[in-house]
C-alpha cells in the first residue's frame, strides 16, 4: 500500500513538473496593447470611481457594456446558492440599489490597479476602499472588471469582487 502511494505521488510530481516546464509559443506573450488604450481603460476607471462618489447613476450606467452584465460580489454565492439551477450573477439592479437608490453617499477609491489587454478585450484588477460619506464604515476588497472595446468605446462587460467590512481603526 505504501509502494502504490508512493507511485501514485511520483505520478502526480512529474506530471506537475512537466506542466510547469512547458514554455508557452512566443507569440502567446505578444498581447495587443497600445498606451492609448491603456489611458482610456485608465479614464473608464477614474470616470467609475468619480461617478460613485457623485452619486451620478446616468454616468456610472454609461460606462456598462448593459445593465445585464455579470456584476456580483463572491459573498452572494453561499445565499444565491439554488440547487441544481444556474447562478445568476447579472446583479447590477442589486448595486443600483444599494450604492445610487439608497440615499446613502459612498467614497470609493483604487490601489494595486493592474490592466492586461489584447486587442479589443481588457482586464483590470485592483484593490478597492468604499466608505460611506463622513463615516468610517465600509469595505474593501479585490475586483476584476472585463472590458470590451465597442465602436472605439471601453465599456465594462463584467465586474466580479470580493468584500469585507473595513477593520476598525
Amino acid at each position: 500500500m505504501q509502494s502504490r502511494n508512493f507511485l501514485a505521488a511520483a505520478v502526480l510530481l512529474l506530471a506537475t513538473a512537466s506542466l510547469a516546464a512547458q514554455e508557452a509559443p512566443s507569440f502567446l506573450s505578444q498581447h495587443h496593447s497600445s498606451p492609448e488604450d491603456r489611458q482610456a481603460i485608465e479614464r473608464v476607471l477614474a470616470a467609475y470611481t468619480s461617478s460613485l462618489n457623485s452619486g451620478d447613476e446616468k454616468s456610472f450606467a454609461a460606462l456598462l457594456l448593459d445593465e445585464q452584465i455579470p456584476f456580483m460580489a463572491t459573498y452572494s454565492l453561499d445565499s444565491r446558492s439554488t440547487g441544481n439551477k444556474p447562478l445568476d450573477t447579472r446583479r447590477y439592479a442589486d448595486f443600483r440599489q444599494a450604492v445610487f437608490a439608497s440615499g446613502k453617499h459612498f467614497e470609493q477609491r483604487f490601489y494595486n490597479v493592474r490592466i492586461e489587454q489584447d486587442g479589443e478585450l481588457a482586464q483590470a484588477s485592483l484593490d478597492f476602499v468604499t466608505k460611506e460619506a463622513n463615516s468610517q464604515k465600509g469595505s474593501y476588497g479585490w475586483k476584476t472588471l472585463q472590458l470590451l472595446k465597442v465602436n472605439g468605446a471601453w465599456k465594462i462587460a463584467s465586474e466580479l469582487y470580493t468584500a469585507y467590512a473595513l477593520p476598525m481603526q
